[in-house]
């Protein structure tokens, strides 16, 4: 098992975390006090961080990046393996 296939894993592990990191943030969006408007704006997956900093999640939205540029830096280094 070579270092490409413990890549594969961290990339697979890394990525089931950023979803369930978005759709936890999702959901504690949709609980909060914004307007509906906000709400509805946060299933677009691309304003679900801005929507959140709004909600005042930092919590939420400091894991949702670290999930992200983690699985961003293995997909990256993928290729790179032997």
């Amino acid at each position: 098992m070579g270092s490409a296939f413990w890549l594969l894993i961290a990339a697979i592990v890394l990525f089931a975390a950023f979803l369930l990191a978005h759709l936890a943030l999702v959901a504690r969006i949709l609980r909060s006090d914004l307007s509906p408007g906000w709400k509805w704006a946060s299933l677009i997956p691309v304003v679900t961080p801005v929507a959140a900093w709004k909600a005042e999640r930092r919590v939420g939205l400091v894991l949702w990046a670290v999930f992200l540029i983690g699985y961003a830096i293995a997909w990256i280094m993928a290729p790179s393996a032997p």
